[in-house]
């Protein structure tokens, strides 16, 4: 990426971050991804793990993805090319936990986990200094709407990825032909594969994903993949132009496969909330090369 497009793209998410004062801060960072009790007793940043599932797909579109798979894709997408097609796939597998940023996800830190007693600890421990940065939690008992994650990201990423249209109701699909590809990427990032995701559970979700404070949350993360992966989420609607949405099975599979390789569980450094996006950029970029070598895809 060259300087002046970084330059810009700075430019762009400090505008962005201006427009609130929720993103006047780092409280996107305190959204937690992986719990770990076994020996540290620590926890990874969601959006650290975010730009590492990002950096694993972009590893494996290399070095791993068949090139007739990669072309399959660019032609499910109707890209421009096979590299603006590595881009968004990256930044799909980035954005695709997005919807563990919201009430219900949040509240369910280290849910199953033992022993409780010490989970307790390492909650308490960490929402103090989650509501101190400015996460929008309750601080009280939850009693939040409960949704699946991956509906709760195809609820808002299209608003958030290009989609300005009023008719943008609870989740719904809008009407204008130029963002349906927002739409058909976001349910396609339904990671259980089970049934086709309708729109009718999708705004259901919809009342899942909380008030302003976590849109404000929710944006901040999605220009961070967006900035580690070198893209603009909203030219999306020009980059993502799927003709068919079955030919995008494939990238499911690639999404979840991203992501089970980023999960904090998979190496033993964990990032922290105070790191720099440029640190946990570098730190995703590393984890990524090294996971991929260890496959035997790394030429």
């Amino acid at each position: 990426m060259s300087d002046e497009v970084e330059q810009d793209g700075n430019t762009r998410d400090e505008d962005r971050m201006s427009e609130s004062g929720e993103l006047n801060t780092s409280a996107y960072k305190w959204c937690w991804g992986t719990v770990d009790l076994s020996d540290r007793l620590v926890w990874n940043p969601l959006v650290a793990e975010m730009v590492t599932a990002s950096s694993m797909m972009l590893e494996l579109w290399k070095h791993v993805v068949d090139p007739s798979l990669r072309g399959s894709l660019a032609a499910g997408f109707a890209a421009e090319d096979e590299r603006s097609t590595s881009q968004v796939a990256a930044f799909l597998a980035g954005v695709s936990r997005l919807g563990h940023a919201s009430p219900s996800g949040m509240d369910s830190f280290g849910r199953g986990q033992r022993p409780l007693s010490l989970l307790d600890r390492v909650r308490g421990e960490w929402q103090a200094q989650a509501l101190r940065a400015g996460l929008p939690l309750s601080g009280a008992v939850p009693r939040s709407r409960q949704a699946d994650p991956e509906h709760i990201t195809a609820a808002v990423l299209p608003r958030l990825t290009g989609c300005d249209c009023a008719d943008y109701v609870d989740g719904e699909q809008c009407h204008d032909r130029d963002h349906r590809g927002l739409y058909v990427a976001a349910y396609a990032l339904n990671r259980h594969r089970g049934d086709v995701l309708h729109a009718d559970t999708v705004a259901k979700a919809y009342r899942a994903t909380g008030g302003p404070g976590w849109d404000a949350i929710r944006s901040a993360l999605v220009n961070a993949v967006a900035r580690h992966v070198g893209i603009d989420p909203e030219s999306l609607p020009r980059l993502v132009r799927p003709t068919d949405p079955r030919r995008l099975t494939a990238l499911g599979r690639l999404v979840a496969q991203s992501n089970l390789l980023s999960g904090g569980g998979t190496f033993r450094e964990f990032a922290s909330p105070h790191d720099t996006l440029e640190e946990m950029s570098a730190q995703a970029e590393k984890r990524a090369r090294e996971a991929v070598a260890r496959m035997g895809g790394a030429r």
